[in-house]
């Protein structure tokens, strides 16, 4: 483990793989999963307001950034096998989801978080009108660099999220989309992680 960890009693590790970034748990009742053959290099962050979240890795991804889970009882972040982020950040500042499918890929400076981070209300009624919305996404998920990921965020499988895009609703399967909020600008795509190998993902199925 990392000289720099702190871990609270009652933490339930399952560790197939060591991570290299801190894990710093205040939190009551937490478990973390990391598969087999993970490189973890993230840092994870959970404060003492947050109790029973889990956060779960698949096999054979390789991960970058930070998991910064903030309040809330019984959150879940969950990434798929196969997956790889450079330098992502997933929060939840309260209860809610963020689930990541199989062999997808994120850049550098991608964020997320299913909260609007504080509460909004209506002035005549007290009714709080900003809850938390879980995040899917699906698998073989390209989002490129500074993409923001809003709550509620759904995307379908085989999509790319082009450079400096926010999405903030749902996006179908197989497109390019790209803006604020993000457009699709292109259906039926495919995408391969380098040059030589784009015709085994012709066939990928909506």
């Amino acid at each position: 483990m990392n000289a720099l960890d702190r871990i609270a009693s009652g933490t339930v590790l399952e560790l197939e793989s060591e991570p290299t970034g801190p894990l710093i748990i205040d939190g009551e009742g937490c478990t973390i999963r990391i598969g087999k053959n993970v490189e973890f290099d993230a840092r994870i962050r959970i404060f003492a307001g947050v109790s029973n979240a889990t956060i779960e890795i698949g096999d054979n991804c390789t991960i970058g950034g930070l998991f910064r889970l903030v309040g809330g009882d019984g959150g879940l972040i969950r990434v798929g096998p196969r997956t790889t982020f450079n330098q992502v950040g997933l929060s939840l500042h309260e209860r809610g989801a963020i689930r990541v499918g199989e062999d997808c890929m994120f850049s550098t400076d991608v964020h997320m978080d299913p909260s609007d981070m504080h509460p909004i209300f209506d002035r005549a009624t007290g009714e709080r009108i900003n809850p938390s919305q879980d995040i899917e996404v699906g698998d073989h998920v390209w989002l490129s660099t500074r993409v923001l990921l809003l709550k509620g965020a759904r995307i379908g499988s085989g999509t790319i999220v082009g450079a400096g895009s926010m999405v903030s609703g749902s996006l179908p399967s197989n497109v390019l989309a790209v803006g604020q909020p993000a457009k699709v600008v292109r259906e039926n795509v495919a995408w391969a992680r380098d040059m030589d190998h784009a015709p085994e993902f012709l066939a990928i199925a909506d």
